[in-house]
């Protein structure tokens, strides 16, 4: 870690076996590497979570594509809910930095959603190159 680095940043980074855990357990659970989903889906959910602070947007597009039948159902729903476990490690961590600020508040989660996210694709994606 850089000696820059900020508070939020430092306590994202003492969680990350957490998050690969809780990714790796989605991929294993709703066996995703062998789901209709494409890999460019995965990617199109990383490219959005990089480009918004809005876990709503988020939710509303995995619903979209699974509503589409371009995300398997049963991988959209863990994921969502797995975003409600990343909400609470989110507050956790925000209670523990002492963080009053609501945008403060928000990087946490955003961040451990996008590093979530970023988890599971590579998951996904490694499976379904090692088995293919």
């Amino acid at each position: 870690m850089t000696q820059g680095t900020t508070p939020i940043l430092q306590a994202v980074e003492r969680r990350l076996d957490e998050l690969v855990q809780l990714a790796e357990d989605c991929a294993q659970s709703t066996q995703a590497a062998r789901s209709r989903t494409q890999d460019a889906q995965f990617r199109n959910l990383q490219n959005l979570a990089a480009a918004t602070d809005s876990v709503l947007a988020l939710e509303n597009f995995i619903q979209y594509q699974m509503g589409r039948g371009f995300l398997d159902e049963g991988v959209g729903k863990q994921i969502l809910k797995d975003f409600d476990e990343l909400n609470l490690r989110a507050e956790e961590i925000s209670r523990e930095l002492q963080l009053a600020d609501e945008g403060q508040r928000r990087q946490v989660k955003m961040e451990l959603i996008r590093l979530y996210l970023g988890f599971l694709a590579r998951r996904v994606i490694a499976e379904r190159k090692l088995k293919g």
